[in-house]
C-alpha cells in the first residue's frame, strides 16, 4: 500500500471516528440550563468534559457521550448513584472526586467544576 493511500485511510477512519463521536453529543445548546445556571456554563462545562478546555478529563471516564464505562457511570439517565441529581449533590460529588483522586480530573478551577457542574446536571435532566 502507498503512503498516500495509507494517509488516506488514516484520515478516513480519524474523521469517521469524530463524526460517530459528534453525533453521540448532544449540543449544549439543546440542553436544559439548570436551576442558577446560565447557558455559557453549560457549554463550558460541556468543552471541559470532552477535554477542549481547562485540561478537562471527564469523558476518559463517564464516556465521550456520557453513557458510562467501566471506571465512570452514565450521567445520561437521571438516575443519580452519589446524590438527588440536584445542583449541589452533583457539585458536592465532582469535589468528593477531585479531593480522592487528585489531578485524575484534570486542573479544574471553581469556575471550571461549577461549569462541569451545569453540565452534568443539564445531561441528566434532559428531555428524552
Amino acid at each position: 500500500m502507498s503512503r498516500t493511500l495509507l494517509a488516506a485511510n488514516i484520515l478516513a477512519l480519524i474523521l469517521t471516528s469524530a463524526a460517530a463521536q459528534a453525533a453521540d453529543r448532544p449540543t449544549a445548546e439543546s440542553l436544559p440550563v439548570p436551576p442558577g445556571g446560565t447557558r455559557e456554563q453549560v457549554a463550558l462545562g460541556d468543552r471541559i468534559f470532552h477535554g477542549e478546555a481547562a485540561g478537562g478529563k471527564c469523558g476518559q471516564c463517564h464516556g465521550w457521550d456520557a453513557k458510562g464505562t467501566a471506571t465512570g457511570n452514565d450521567l445520561t439517565t437521571g438516575m443519580w448513584i452519589w446524590g438527588d441529581g440536584s445542583v449541589r449533590a452533583i457539585k458536592a460529588t465532582i469535589a468528593h472526586n477531585m479531593e480522592m483522586a487528585p489531578g485524575m480530573d484534570g486542573p479544574l478551577t471553581a469556575a471550571d467544576v461549577d461549569a462541569v457542574t451545569a453540565y452534568v446536571w443539564a445531561l441528566g435532566h434532559q428531555k428524552k
